[in-house]
């Protein structure tokens, strides 16, 4: 493994476990649409991680307009935030993550968010989950703003490496989707690291692999033992 100078993030279903609040959302948006209710196992290896203008052309129109997408986007993201707002008890990191992302910001790690959410959709986690702590849009958060490919392009792997000064070759990533894996690998990222949380089947195998897994942050010492930015002066 080379050597490993920043983290790079991916948010939805690494950082903070809300599959079952898209999984919601999705569903009544399909209501919404008139159309049949994504399965689990579509939701899990064909709409998470993905723009939601790439879903929409991928499953409901397939030439829709930018503005199609838009309207699809405003309607599944608000059932998102309505599910979300709802639950408040899930309205928390995943366990063991802000422990992770306090030691890497107080030992001056890089880091960086690259996610597939909008800037919407950031707000509302910068307002609910207090990731300002660690991450801000000047500093070191990339999202989808229609700028670049989305996940399983290496686009934004590469955006959030630039954006704290690092090659991709030398930025580890932590992921929970086979698009943002495949992402992370076709960027030339020195490791991946799967999270996914109990419950929700591995995103590893059929070639797509990573250098360890794990079900939350818990163990967030061994992890970063293992990429050599833990337990050194």
């Amino acid at each position: 493994m080379k050597r490993i100078k920043g983290i790079l993030f991916d948010f939805n279903g690494t950082l903070f476990f809300d599959s079952e609040m898209h999984a919601q959302a999705f569903g009544l948006t399909c209501d919404a649409y008139g159309v049949e209710r994504f399965t689990r196992e579509q939701l899990i290896s064909g709409i998470f991680g993905r723009t939601n203008a790439k879903i929409y052309r991928d499953n409901f129109q397939s030439d829709a307009t930018d503005e199609e997408c838009e309207r699809f986007s405003t309607v599944k993201k608000n059932f998102y935030f309505e599910s979300c707002l709802a639950q408040p008890d899930r309205l928390t990191l995943a366990p063991g993550a802000a422990e992770m992302l306090d030691y890497l910001k107080e030992q001056g790690i890089p880091m960086a968010l690259a996610t597939g959410s909008d800037r919407e959709e950031v707000d509302f986690f910068i307002e609910h989950l207090g990731i300002s702590r660690w991450f801000s849009y000047e500093k070191n958060v990339v999202y989808n703003d229609g700028s670049f490919s989305g996940k399983p392009a290496p686009d934004c792997y590469i955006l959030a490496a630039r954006k704290i000064g690092l090659d991709p070759s030398e930025c580890a990533v932590f992921e929970d989707g086979r698009s943002g894996i495949m992402a992370a690998n076709a960027a030339g990222c020195a490791a991946v690291i799967a999270v996914h949380e109990e419950g929700i089947p591995s995103p590893l195998g059929d070639g797509c692999e990573a250098n360890a897994l794990y079900h939350d942050h818990t163990k967030w010492r061994e992890t970063l033992t293992l990429l050599g930015l833990y337990g050194k002066d």
